[in-house]
């Protein structure tokens, strides 16, 4: 190994904030760049901040002055560790040895060139231009709807796979298919009523044949003194004080959804109320409100404390009728792992994977990585795996659920816990199952893991509302992929008004996104580089003469739902002030409003104002939701308009 720190000293006067570690990393024996390394800071024993190398090798991490320790971290290598002074601009580069203790493994990319010569002739791609035409984010409507709809948007990620590819060594493999599949996503606590009537009617014949949907739901929003949201209490919902009905934790935005039941059961509104705990505090919520209702608020007065933890685990379908898109999805993963892993330095990222099968003659049942944060380790596990067996339509769904949940290593405190559970065919219908999935979704609820389940192609009506229940069940949201890539086998239509459709890895990282957002103790919220605009909105007709001076309304708004190539703009013009906000908001607009919604990040409604006229200045009061980042947004002409706020106490 061989350590070169070179101190350079900047002319001119800096603050403490301006100065940095960066330096390059690669490997002693071969001198090639070592892309998706980790390279964590230290200081007196805590970790205050962590970046992945890029293709190059490559990393920079801003610092104050003072004494670090940086530690470095690499599949089948030997850990670096050194200790520095940081007074500058310093430069450290490493050169990592290979651990001799380890297994020899194949590279790589011997890895993938094996992969691909087994499963080839599964993999079914309609047209190259069609694959080439979805690396770019498009977006497409499905069915119209006049009424108003609410559904899940944010932002995406402007960065490309082959940005952050490993150069020769993890990453040099994604950039040729990462950002091919297409996918889109239903937020069904952003659609809720609509959810309500679908899972009433065309869905209902499943509900009865899983026993299995969710009901009575019951919300609650928890804050400091100051505002600020605590992720991570512990909420129980509880009948006549004594008799324990529900259990969750609360997110990124301090809330937690609690249910009356899970099978369908009849609900009772009487007697009930909320037990909170949240550092070594009880707290109880008397007479609690349910949804429909409003939102159940409640005040702790606490320490502020910031928790970085972010657990995400891959649950991944690996029989043989995952071949025509398994392979895609290893590179999508891939690239959602490291682009997730750019979100902020200061968040603790650790990954893990099961990938599974069915029960019977299997090569396995289940094959699991354990939570790490080694991130090329779990790059690696990826890539080795392959699909093959099964043979009835049905897999061992419950099986694989039921090791990521009860046997993962997850963070006992933690901001946020998530299962992306990625299959292209439903557990076996027993009533074990049906009894087992329930205690599932309920124990990961408790955990304070989100599900968010893909369904690729294969899925029926029936998986479709299961996974979309088990999503509800764990403060979850569904996402699909769909055919608009050209690759694989068909994909059904998700029951729904409509929907858009992005690169599968956008969708991820962007739930990945909203699920890990948070304020400060200081009220700084992060610069997530949100696609909206955040006072003056003007929207015109022709796109070539826009401003881009100007915050303009989200072309994700406005597409022509009957030609979704085509995107224009209503001819509108509204502003809201002031923003950020510590509460209240003036909304005025050129137009009627017929309603104007306020959602949080992840769309989820909070609240609405019907009957907005031309002209004329309404206030809006947000200062009962906690410091975050809010939407405003309205339906005009068939195309919604947004626009953020930030609610920050000064």
């Amino acid at each position: 190994m061989r350590l070169i720190i070179t101190f350079c000293l900047l002319m001119g006067t800096f603050s403490l904030s301006a100065q940095s570690i960066s330096g390059n990393l690669k490997s002693e024996s071969t001198e090639n760049a070592l892309g998706y390394g980790n390279v964590d800071i230290y200081q007196n024993e805590k970790l205050v901040a962590s970046v992945l190398t890029d293709k190059n090798g490559n990393f920079n991490v801003a610092l104050d002055t003072g004494n670090y320790q940086c530690v470095i971290n690499y599949a089948d290598h030997l850990p670096i560790t050194k200790d520095i002074r940081v007074e500058s601009d310093e430069v450290a580069d490493f050169e990592m040895a290979v651990d001799p203790t380890k297994p020899v493994a194949p590279k790589l990319e011997e890895v993938m060139v094996v992969l691909e010569s087994r499963e080839l002739e599964s993999i079914s791609v309609k047209s190259m231009s069609d694959v080439s035409v979805s690396r770019s984010p498009r977006r497409f409507r499905g069915k119209k709807s006049k009424a108003p709809v609410y559904y899940s948007e944010g932002y995406s990620s402007s960065s490309t796979a082959s940005d952050y590819d490993g150069g020769g060594s993890l990453g040099s493999e994604m950039d040729s298919r990462s950002g091919a599949l297409t996918a889109g996503e239903i937020n069904d606590y952003s659609k809720w009523k609509m959810w309500q009537d679908i899972s009433a009617s065309e869905l209902k014949s499943f509900a009865d044949g899983w026993k299995i949907a969710p009901k009575g739901r019951y919300t609650l929003e928890l804050r400091s003194q100051s505002g600020l949201p605590l992720a991570d209490a512990v909420v129980k919902l509880m009948a006549n004080r004594s008799k324990l009905i529900y259990t969750a934790r609360t997110d990124n935005t301090g809330k937690a959804e609690l249910w009356y039941t899970t099978t369908g059961q009849k609900v009772e509104r009487s007697g009930l109320s909320m037990v909170v705990k949240y550092q070594g505090q009880t707290e109880t919520v008397k007479n609690v409100t349910p949804f429909d209702e409003g939102v159940n608020h409640l005040m702790m007065e606490v320490e502020c404390s910031e928790m970085n933890n972010v657990d995400i685990a891959f649950v991944v379908d690996a029989t043989g009728s995952m071949g025509d898109e398994l392979n895609y999805l290893k590179e999508e993963m891939n690239d959602i792992i490291f682009k997730s892993k750019q979100i902020s330095s200061t968040l603790n990222f650790h990954f893990a994977n099961v990938f599974y099968r069915d029960e019977g003659r299997e090569e396995y049942l289940t094959k699991n990585m354990d939570f790490d944060r080694v991130l090329s380790k779990s790059v690696q596990f990826i890539n080795e795996q392959r699909a093959g067996g099964g043979g009835d339509y049905e897999e061992a769904v419950e099986v694989a659920l039921d090791s990521a949940i009860n046997n993962l290593s997850w963070n006992e405190e933690a901001r946020t816990r998530i299962i992306f559970l990625i299959l292209d065919a439903p557990p076996h219908n027993t009533e074990a199952n049906r009894t087992k999935l329930n205690k599932l979704m309920r124990k990961a609820a408790e955990k304070g893991i989100r599900i968010v389940p893909v369904g690729a192609s294969g899925i029926n009506k029936s998986t479709e509302y299961l996974m979309r229940s088990m999503a509800i069940a764990t403060n979850g949201t569904y996402t699909f992929l769909t055919d608009h890539s050209g690759i694989g086998n068909s994909h059904i239509e998700p029951s729904t008004d409509e929907y858009e459709v992005e690169t599968f890895n956008d969708i991820l990282v962007r739930i990945v996104k909203s699920y890990t957002y948070m304020p400060d103790c200081e009220q700084n919220i992060p610069d997530l580089d949100l696609d909206y605009p955040d006072s003056l909105v003007s929207s015109v007709p022709n796109i070539d003469s826009l401003d881009t001076t100007t915050a303009e309304t989200n072309l994700r708004d406005s597409t022509d739902i009957n030609n979704p190539d085509v995107n224009v703009r209503p001819e509108v013009k509204w502003s809201y002030y002031p923003n950020p906000t510590n509460g209240v908001i003036n909304v005025k607009a050129d137009t009627d409003i017929e309603e104007l919604f306020i959602t949080d990040l992840t769309g989820k409604l909070l609240q609405s104002v019907k009957k907005l006229e031309k002209d004329q200045v309404y206030r809006i009061d947000l200062s009962q939701y906690v410091t975050g980042i809010y939407l405003i947004r309205y339906l005009h002409e068939d195309k919604w308009i947004s626009g953020k706020v930030v609610l920050q106490r000064y």
